[in-house]
């Protein structure tokens, strides 16, 4: 089933900012090894896909319903973004996030 436009925009951006709050919280804790480093990449890939989620539905809501994601404006605004919070933790956890945002985007 699924949600309306509004509600799926406040679900996805509260756990767009949970996301970035517990990537930032446990920054340390995400570098200090190699699979945690991993995570914090995977991390910032759900940042992605929250995000990208929260900005379509916010354009959907204010542009109408018949409005679609391009990649250049929003999709590489929120690649961009996940990337540097990624980056925030460790260079490692920057080229996990793109590739698993990669496959995020091509399912």
């Amino acid at each position: 089933m699924a949600l309306d436009s509004k509600i799926s925009f406040g679900l996805s951006a509260v756990l767009a900012i949970t996301t970035l709050a517990a990537s930032q919280t446990f920054k340390l804790q995400l570098a200090e090894t190699k699979g945690m480093t991993i995570l914090g990449g995977g991390l910032a890939s759900a940042f992605f896909m929250f995000l990208l989620t929260a900005v379509g539905n916010l354009e959907g809501i204010l542009l109408g319903k018949g409005f679609e994601l391009q990649f250049i404006p929003e999709v590489a605004f929120s690649l961009v973004v996940s990337l540097v919070v990624a980056g925030s933790i460790h260079r490692v956890s920057i080229t996990v996030c793109l590739l698993l945002s990669l496959a995020i985007l091509s399912s």
